[in-house]
């Protein structure tokens, strides 16, 4: 569990950088790939960066400060990813992204990854709510302390908790577990996740196993100030959560979804940032989405 993450981390981002040289606005070599390279303080050339920032303007533009009519996280993981390199969201060639944070329904449209993301982004920097808006962070946290299934856990569908949505619920709350109900509801989470855990150090979730949920418990337990290196709860007999990480590193600077499969760049991104996670908390440095 002492393994240094620092060598793995440095090409990773290499390797991203140089495969989108021009980062977009996108899920993919796009907002999450600029939040870590920007986070872990990589030997990146300031271009790049302003290469995002400058596509991104391009496409606020073009379609008029629209971003997605019915998903509420692209806006979420833009201001994130602007928080990251020190950009206003509030004014980003004229338009304030915190806009669509005007009402519950807009923000949930599409669920509650809406309402997890948005609550993620405001924390990050400590922003207020647009002037004029009807939302709080108290309601957010209420629409997903509501939302919490009976013996812990959250998801999206389905009759039992998920393991990714229940990590990332984890890491929008972890800001305010100073609330009695909601670190209730996260001892609950973590005690859920625990039992969750298989012997290797992973988790199985969609059908199947994966890099990308172990991930996001790994930035959920950080954002707790939880170590994953040395927290009896998530150390099985065969591994930890870190270990089974480093089963999908391909040994090229980048992770793959599934073992067997190829280079896949939202595993990529994901896996970066759990990494970077564990990093941070080493180092004393704090959460991952905690920029104030």
């Amino acid at each position: 569990t002492d393994y240094d993450f620092s060598s793995v981390i440095d090409e990773t981002v290499r390797q991203v950088v140089n495969a989108a040289p021009s980062p977009m606005h996108d899920s993919i070599y796009g907002e999450w790939s600029v939040i870590n390279a920007a986070i872990c303080n990589a030997d990146v050339p300031q271009s790049w960066f302003d290469a995002y920032y400058e596509n991104l303007c391009a496409v606020l533009m073009d379609s008029d400060g629209v971003l997605s009519a019915t998903k509420n996280t692209e806006y979420s993981r833009t201001i994130i990813a602007l928080s990251a390199i020190g950009k206003n969201p509030a004014n980003t060639a004229g338009y304030d992204l915190f806009a669509h944070y005007m009402t519950i329904d807009e923000i949930s449209k599409q669920g509650i990854s809406g309402v997890i993301f948005a609550l993620i982004a405001l924390d990050c920097k400590d922003y207020p709510l647009p002037k004029g808006s009807d939302v709080t962070r108290e309601d957010l946290i209420d629409y997903i302390l509501e939302k919490e299934y009976d013996g812990g856990g959250w998801a999206i569908i389905g009759d039992t908790a998920d393991v990714d949505i229940t990590a990332q619920v984890l890491q929008a709350l972890a800001p305010h577990t100073d609330d009695e109900k909601v670190a209730a509801a996260v001892e609950r989470a973590i005690a859920l996740l625990s039992a969750r855990q298989n012997d290797d150090g992973g988790f199985y979730a969609w059908k199947g196993i994966n890099s990308q949920t172990t991930a996001q418990v790994i930035i959920a337990l950080t954002s707790l100030g939880i170590n994953p290196r040395t927290d009896e709860r998530f150390i099985k007999s065969d591994g930890w959560t870190g270990s089974f990480i480093m089963k999908y590193y391909l040994n090229d600077g980048s992770f793959c979804h599934t073992i067997g499969n190829g280079s896949d760049p939202m595993a990529t991104d994901q896996c970066l940032q759990a990494l970077i996670s564990i990093k941070m908390l080493d180092n004393g440095q704090g959460s991952f989405y905690d920029f104030t």
